[in-house]
Order: structure tokens, then sequence, then C-alpha cells
């Protein structure tokens, strides 16, 4: 990717338009917070992407619409950065990587423009997720069944651990709670890890499946948080706790 390559120049903002493969939704709250502090000389240019004829924008989405609201909803000239020779996954891959502090992507934002910017892990990420029923969409939307929300907690035990610890770990929240949101929490993904790593070996998974499907996550989830200190080592004791729940023989010994 040649990011090296723009020049700038002012463009009638109803020719500047966003690809929403891996643009985030215009908050309106955010715009009009951009309006009510605005100072002209720390409005920085629109970076936009000159492709196939059109100007994407890839990052200043919001402070382009702050620009119009403040002319009475109606296009006007912008300052703009223009960069040549991008193609959308690159677009996609600068969108992922703004930090400026008006400007900081949110996470399922960029994770879904670095899923579009061909990114091997994160495609790697949503393809074995999805590919045992768990949707992966990467959106800011409310919790429902099977459906994971927790990205980055989610990414970092797919990155962890191996491809078959991860499946197993999205497995049992699947059959336990059939696919309850609440299971695909951080806390309770978090707490899964730590079992998993502290227990390798130990436990068999369908016992597990079993013994959790008798409690809901909100419980464990509750229960953990009673202890204020322990990261999602809390959560595990918890899933500990459940897991030898009136069982006989082949209890685990407390290690966590």
């Amino acid at each position: 990717m040649n990011n090296n390559n723009f020049e700038y120049k002012q463009i009638n903002s109803r020719f500047i338009i966003s690809d929403m493969d891996y643009q985030r939704e215009i908050k309106m709250l955010k715009v009009r917070n951009i309006v009510a502090n605005f100072n002209e000389n720390l409005v920085n240019a629109i970076k936009v992407s000159y492709r196939e004829g059109k100007y994407y924008v890839f990052d200043g989405q919001h402070t382009l619409a702050a620009l119009k609201l403040r002319n009475n909803n109606r296009d006007l000239l912008v300052s703009c950065k223009v960069y040549f020779g991008l193609t959308k996954e690159d677009e996609a891959k600068l969108f992922s990587e703004q930090n400026g502090i008006h400007t900081k992507v949110g996470t399922a934002d960029k994770f879904r423009s670095l899923y579009v910017a061909g990114d091997v892990d994160v495609v790697e990420f949503k393809h074995i997720t999805e590919s045992i029923g768990v949707i992966m969409d990467f959106k800011n939307a409310t919790s429902s069944p099977n459906r994971i929300v927790a990205y980055s907690k989610a990414f970092y035990i797919f990155r962890n651990l191996d491809v078959g610890e991860y499946i197993s770990i999205i497995n049992v929240v699947k059959r336990a709670w059939n696919g309850d949101s609440l299971g695909y929490s951080a806390f309770i993904l978090g707490g899964l890890y730590e079992f998993y790593k502290i227990y390798k070996g130990e436990f068999n998974d369908e016992t597990l499946i079993s013994q959790l499907s008798k409690i809901s996550p909100r419980t464990i989830i509750n229960e953990g948080k009673v202890t204020t200190h322990g990261g999602d080592k809390r959560f595990a004791r918890q899933i500990l706790i459940a897991y030898n729940k009136k069982l006989r023989k082949n209890r685990l010994i407390d290690k966590i």
C-alpha cells in the first residue's frame, strides 16, 4: 500500500461518500458535540480515497457531517486530503488504524474494517467461529442468541489457544446455554479461557456442558463479581464450582 500519493483539494461534500462495508454508522450525538465545540483552526482535512471515479471518506466522516450540519445541512466545499491508488482493502486498513481523540474506532468497527481489509487472523477468526454456527458480523448490535459481541475477548482467546480449544469453548456456550447471549460475554468467555488453561487435560467436555447447563451464565457472572479482584479467574472459579457440584467422582481440585 502506497499512502504517499496524495494531494490537498476542495471537494463538494455531495461527492464524498462512505463505504459502509468498513465505515461505521454516523452518531448524531457525536456530530452535535463536534458542532458545539467547533473551532475551525482545529479542523483537520477530511481524508478521502479517489477510487473508481468516486471519493470515499475513510477518516473524518463525523467531521464532514458536522460541517454540513453547521451549514444548515446543505452541501459545501470541504478541505480534503485526497489519496490516489488505494484499494478498498487499503481504505479499510487505514480506517482501522485511526486513533485520534476524536476519531478512535470502536471495537466492532475495527474488527469489521480489518476483515474487509483482508487481515489474515481476523478473516480466520470469523470463518472458524461461523463454521460452528455462531454469528460474528462485527456489528454494534444488541445481544442475540448465538452471536458474539465480546470481540476483543474472543479474539484474545482465539490467538492464545489452539483452534480446537477455541472451538471447544465456543461450543460449550452454544450447547450448555443454547447460545444465550450472556454466555458469549467477556466475563464467561474469559472465565472459560482461564478454566481451560488451568485444567487442560483434566476435565471432560461433556461433563462441563452438562454441569453448566444447570446454572445460568447470569448466576456465574453475579457470583464472580462478588470478589472484586482476580480478573477472569473470578468467573473460572464459579465454573469450577459448577463443574464439581454433586459429582461423585473425577472432581477437580481447586487450583485457581
